[in-house]
């Protein structure tokens, strides 16, 4: 397939992603065409009435009028003149008023779409690609939409309707003069098509790499911790400018095309206007025209070399914007692997019983994390997990809310295969607090009630207290107020991991998921919370993953994981009878710790 051949696809797939946004809101274009049309007539009606002028001057000189009276002749033609300039720049205010209130309504409706396509990509896209890359791709596309619509809607529609008059005007008027304006017009076409085809190769390498640098610096932010603890502050801005670097270098080289074709189309446009003077001349000193004719196709020249340098002008905006939204295609396009079923259901009347049947997973054909897991939990049943880093706990507490699906086996909630399940309706039903906790930068409250936006202030409290965070956040400069940071930076481990519990407290699903959800909280917090979590617990499906037995030792049922597989299962005391990794975990944790 040739290189053209691939840019015609790539542009059908822009503009599919587009249609849906600029569909909805057609009933603009008819408003746009009328006032780019009358703009045009406006427009080309000035440089008519100036012409007009400087032949009734030359007339008026003739017949040795005086100077009042040829003021009179010439007075009706300066007030349309300012009728005109008043209508025009009032219409133009109104027009460009419109394109941008169409270019916004027609943003926000493509942003949303992607937006939620974005957020809809499976974990593992987030886990394997850097936010600040993606957030970069976001951004570009968000200017991309903004510069087609805004150019299409007005700039475009402006300069063609511009020229479309002027034409129509100077072939009536003199059909030789504007044969003469239109000789330089093909070139200027010719050479802007040209580069826009060889830029637009090089600026989708460009595009890429400045997505790399924005990632770069996505990541410092986020780890601006670690930064710091390692001194790499220097080191990540000499990282930062060889990036830059690279990439203005490259990027000057497709500004170097679009700076020569821009210097070209001034040589052209030039070139265009001592043509018609030249011409022109010729034909006066003939008596074939007029002086007032041929300034007025000078005039007409302004709209017919500016209009198409207007919209070639335009084109390494549009060439580089097309390329930036070529870049978020696969952010677009990209179907999830984890996907509502169009047959999908709710889960109504939760009793919260649990299956794992023959569970496989693997993230691909040579890792595989979990081998044909097994166990039943019966609903209102505390369920823990325990095993060596590595073993994979986590996954398998994540493929409870579809992180994950099964390569083979299946994952059951009373009966219902959570594959068949609507993903906010298993989510919801199923409480799920991680090991690391990352907050929004927002309030404390807005944090807690992400689980319930409709909580009142006593319920957030309610459900602040029964996870040991109420007395902490009292103690914060706004309370419940008080903005956390990104990510929470501004709280510590525990105090992140207490808020992430809250949320969970206030959803009060029938199922509860808590991986290390106790791991960041000192001794004697940790054991408060433990009394509020056996508490929530009851009457309540929880599957629990811990490292420290002592959580754990009151569990209904322990399932010790190793290596992807379940090794052994029962209660604490069954388990320390037996001769296994279980009693070598409590071995090695009451002489350490007891």
């Amino acid at each position: 397939m040739s290189m053209e051949e691939k840019r015609e696809i790539r542009y059908r797939k822009i503009w599919r992603m587009l249609k849906p946004a600029l569909k909805a809101r057609w009933y603009y274009w008819p408003i746009f065409i009328i006032f780019s049309s009358l703009l045009g007539v406006l427009a080309v009606a000035e440089p008519y009435i100036y012409g007009s002028i400087v032949d009734s001057i030359i007339e008026i000189a003739g017949l040795s009028m005086t100077v009042s009276d040829g003021f009179k002749v010439i007075l009706p033609f300066l007030l349309i003149w300012g009728g005109l300039v008043i209508f025009e720049t009032s219409f133009t205010a109104v027009y460009m008023y419109i394109s941008w209130y169409f270019g916004n309504w027609i943003l926000m409706d493509f942003l949303q779409e992607l937006f939620g396509r974005i957020l809809g990509l499976d974990v593992e896209r987030f886990k394997s690609e850097k936010s600040g890359e993606m957030l970069r791709r976001f951004d570009n596309a968000w200017n991309s939409v903004w510069h087609i619509t805004y150019n299409s809607s007005k700039t475009y529609l402006e300069a063609i309707t511009r020229f479309g008059a002027a034409l129509v005007v100077g072939l009536y008027i003199d059909w030789r003069l504007t044969i003469v304006a239109l000789v330089p017009i093909p070139l200027i076409v010719v050479i802007g098509a040209l580069q826009l085809q060889a830029s637009a190769k090089h600026q989708h390498g460009v595009n890429k790499m400045w997505e790399k640098i924005t990632g770069v610096v996505g990541d410092a932010y986020s780890n601006i911790a670690t930064v710091k603890s390692f001194s790499k502050e220097l080191s990540l801005v000499k990282r930062f400018k060889a990036m830059y670097t690279s990439s203005w270098k490259y990027q000057m080289k497709v500004n170097r095309l679009w700076a020569t074709v821009e210097a070209g189309y001034g040589a052209i446009y030039i070139s265009g206007r001592l043509l018609i003077f030249g011409f022109g001349t010729w034909f006066v000193l003939q008596g074939a025209t007029t002086l007032g004719t041929m300034i007025m196709f000078l005039g007409f020249a302004n709209f017919l070399f500016g209009s198409v340098q207007m919209i070639m002008g335009t084109l390494p905006t549009v060439s580089k914007s097309l390329v930036e939204l070529d870049r978020v295609l696969k952010d677009w396009n990209e179907v999830p692997e984890i996907r509502e079923r169009k047959d999908a259901i709710g889960l109504k009347k939760v009793s919260g019983r649990v299956v794992f049947n023959k569970v496989t997973f693997g993230y691909d054909d040579t890792r595989q994390v979990l081998k044909k897991i097994s166990f039943i939990i019966p609903d209102g049943q505390m369920f823990a997990i325990v095993g060596e880093s590595g073993a994979g706990k986590s996954t398998l507490a994540q493929m409870m809310l579809r992180y994950h699906d099964p390569n083979k086996g299946s994952i059951t909630i009373d009966g219902h295969d959570i594959r068949n399940l609507k993903l906010k309706s298993l989510r919801s039903n199923v409480g799920f607090v991680m090991q690391e906790n990352l907050l929004f930068h927002d309030s404390v409250i807005n944090n807690i009630r992400l689980a319930k936006p409709s909580a009142s202030m006593k319920e957030v409290e309610t459900a602040a207290r029964r996870a040991q965070a109420h007395n902490f956040i009292k103690k914060l400069p706004g309370g419940y107020k008080s903005i956390v940071g990104e990510r929470g930076v501004k709280l510590s481990g525990g105090e992140k991991q207490r808020i992430a519990l809250a949320r969970v407290f206030l959803e009060n699903p029938p199922i509860l998921v808590l991986d290390e959800a106790t791991s960041a909280l000192d001794s004697k917090t940790e054991h408060a919370l433990q009394t509020a979590l056996k508490e929530a617990m009851k009457g309540r499906t929880s599957l629990v993953i811990a490292h420290r037995l002592s959580t754990v030792m009151e569990a209904d049922q322990i399932i010790v994981m190793d290596k992807g597989r379940i090794v052994a299962q029962g209660t604490h005391e069954e388990l320390v009878k037996e001769s296994g990794l279980y009693r070598e975990y409590w071995t090695i944790q009451a002489g350490g710790y007891v």
